[in-house]
C-alpha cells in the first residue's frame, strides 16, 4: 500500500488559505447540496487504479460514447457492504484515495443520492453515457490529474478539487459547467463529487 503523505501537504494547504485571507479577505464558496461538507475559506474497483501525474489543466473531458461505470462487479459489491471499494486513486497529494459504496453521508451512495439529477444534467444531449459514467470520469481528472494550485483546505480535515468539463467533441456541460471534488484528507475517502456554476472551492 502506497505511503501516505497528506498530512504535511494538508498542513502547507492550510497555510496558503490563511495568509490568503488574511491578506486579501478571500472568501470561497461552492453551490453544493444541503448535506454536503461545508466549503470555504477554511472553516468548518470497477476502474483502473492509475498512477499519479503531475499537474496539468486539469480538465475533465468526458467521452460521449464508452463503457459504463463503474460496472456490475463493483456496484454488486455495494450490496454487502458499505466499505467496498467502487475505485481507488494514486494521488500526488493524498496518496491513495477511495471512492468506497459509502452512505447517505459520504462515496457513491451519497453521490447517487444527492446528485444522480445533476449529473444527469451534465450528460443530457451528450452521447450516451450514463450520469456515473461522467461523475467517476471527473473525479479521477480531478484527483489524479489536478489542476495548478489544487487540493485546496475545505477545513475540518477534508480538501476541495475543482476542474472545468468538457465533452470529447469540445462542447460543454449546458447548466454547469465544472465540478468540485470533496476530499477527506483523514480518512483518503471521497465524500461527494457534484457539478456547479463556479470554478473555484
Amino acid at each position: 500500500m502506497p505511503q501516505n503523505h497528506n498530512r504535511p501537504v494538508i498542513t502547507g494547504i492550510a497555510a496558503v488559505v490563511a495568509a490568503g485571507l488574511l491578506a486579501g479577505g478571500l472568501f470561497l464558496t461552492a453551490r453544493q447540496g444541503a448535506d454536503d461538507p461545508t466549503i470555504g475559506a477554511g472553516s468548518s474497483s470497477g476502474m483502473p487504479t492509475d498512477a499519479a501525474t503531475a499537474p496539468g489543466d486539469g480538465t475533465v473531458t468526458i467521452t460521449r460514447t464508452g463503457p459504463d461505470l463503474p460496472g456490475d462487479a463493483a456496484l454488486a459489491r455495494c450490496d454487502s457492504t458499505t466499505q467496498a471499494a467502487v475505485a481507488q486513486y494514486d494521488t500526488a497529494a493524498l496518496g491513495r484515495v477511495t471512492l468506497q459504496c459509502g452512505t447517505s453521508a459520504q462515496g457513491y451512495e451519497h453521490i447517487r443520492q444527492r446528485h444522480t439529477a445533476d449529473w444527469q444534467g451534465v450528460v443530457a444531449g451528450h452521447g450516451s453515457r450514463d450520469w456515473d459514467d461522467a461523475m467517476l470520469t471527473a473525479v479521477q481528472t480531478a484527483l489524479v490529474s489536478p489542476r495548478d494550485g489544487f487540493p485546496v483546505d475545505a477545513g475540518d480535515g477534508k480538501v476541495c478539487y475543482a476542474a472545468p468539463v468538457r465533452f470529447d467533441d469540445g462542447s460543454r456541460p449546458d447548466a454547469d459547467p465544472f465540478v468540485k471534488v470533496i476530499v477527506s484528507a483523514t480518512t483518503d475517502r471521497v465524500i461527494t463529487a457534484y457539478p456547479t456554476r463556479t470554478d473555484d472551492c
